[in-house]
């Protein structure tokens, strides 16, 4: 009878230890999150996280994120995709910032001629309008869409307002030889050093020319010729128009 009682026991005893070893090697593993706050200059940027769309814009939270490195991309219109890596910790809020660069949107146009204002015809404007590329007359149809003006007074290419045309341009020089408007440096800000004109060389190097508009140009005077009797004074002028208002940058080809 003993020995019927021990039988039992012993196997009790055994599914004991088996159910110890079992629970020894198969731990519960918690898997801890973390968040991210993101903020953006401009704001309304989409937030991706590894590659996902989260459905988000800065500025906003992004939970339930795995502890560790993620990769975060933001995304607008009109400004370069900006990526950073963030590391989440785990039952903490993250915070970024990003300012996202504006995707540089600028036009070359030229060479192109220009005539002085004096002993010229239709055929020979003395006008530029740098947002298009276009060489018209001060005293035709399109006279109030001119920037700039080949002036006979002084040889200088000089700002529409000074002929009585509504749009004002202001210049700056980069320094003397400095004619390589494919640099890609970038403009100063406009301010009251700024003239009304430039000569019709390019002693002085570039210019940098800020549009009645806020647009920002970088222009050289590539060739030039005439100025004797019959054959009115000329430059040919090359430039980059930066499309975007307040946008001092330029391209380097």
């Amino acid at each position: 009878m003993k020995k019927l009682l021990i039988l039992p026991l012993l196997f009790a005893i055994s599914m004991l230890f088996v159910s110890c070893e079992d629970t020894a090697t198969d731990p519960i593993v918690t898997v801890v999150k973390g968040s991210v706050y993101v903020q953006s200059t401009p704001v309304g940027a989409q937030i991706w996280v590894n590659n996902t769309n989260t459905g988000k814009v800065t500025p906003d939270t992004v939970a339930n994120l795995d502890s560790g490195n993620v990769a975060i991309t933001l995304k607008l219109a009109g400004f370069v995709d900006s990526t950073v890596t963030v590391n989440i910790l785990p039952n903490q809020v993250r915070q970024l910032a990003v300012t996202l660069t504006q995707v540089l949107n600028a036009v070359k146009y030229g060479p192109v001629k220009i005539w002085e204002t004096s002993g010229t015809t239709a055929a020979q404007p003395s006008g530029l309008v740098l947002s298009s590329g276009n060489a018209y007359g001060i005293s035709g149809t399109s006279k109030d869409s001119v920037d700039i003006y080949y002036s006979s007074t002084g040889w200088l290419v000089k700002s529409a307002h000074l002929t009585s045309l509504p749009r004002t341009a202001y210049f700056k020089a980069a320094g003397a030889g400095i004619i390589n408007i494919n640099d890609g440096v970038a403009s100063s800000t406009q301010d009251a050093s700024w003239g009304d004109n430039m000569i019709d060389r390019n002693t002085n190097g570039y210019y940098f020319i800020k549009t009645h508009d806020g647009n920002y140009v970088k222009i050289v005077v590539s060739a030039f010729g005439g100025g004797t009797a019959g054959n009115p004074a000329w430059v040919e002028v090359t430039w980059w128009y930066n499309k975007t208002v307040g946008d001092k940058r330029f391209p380097t080809n």
